[in-house]
């Protein structure tokens, strides 16, 4: 894959940061689930609601899992089902 526009990598840490309730700021990159604080398991479901929200799509279930970091979020939002 190509590097992410940092415009859309910024807009994703955005949402991770809105779902989390943290400053942008205060994320450390790279961001990743179970390194930035707050991205466990049921902060794993709030960051994929923001997401949701904040790209207006829906993410498939069996994508679920492979959102954990920035780069893998914005390879599963490029993909047609996600759209």
């Amino acid at each position: 894959m190509s590097p992410i526009d940092p415009a859309y990598a910024s807009r994703i840490e955005r949402a991770i940061a809105t779902a989390l309730r943290v400053p942008e700021a205060s994320l450390v990159r790279p961001v990743r689930m179970g390194m930035t604080p707050g991205w466990d398991s049921m902060g794993h479901m709030l960051v994929v609601l923001e997401l949701e929200n904040e790209f207006g799509t829906r993410i498939p279930t069996a994508r679920l899992p492979e959102l954990i970091d920035v780069d893998s979020i914005a390879r599963v939002l490029s993909l047609p089902a996600a759209k």
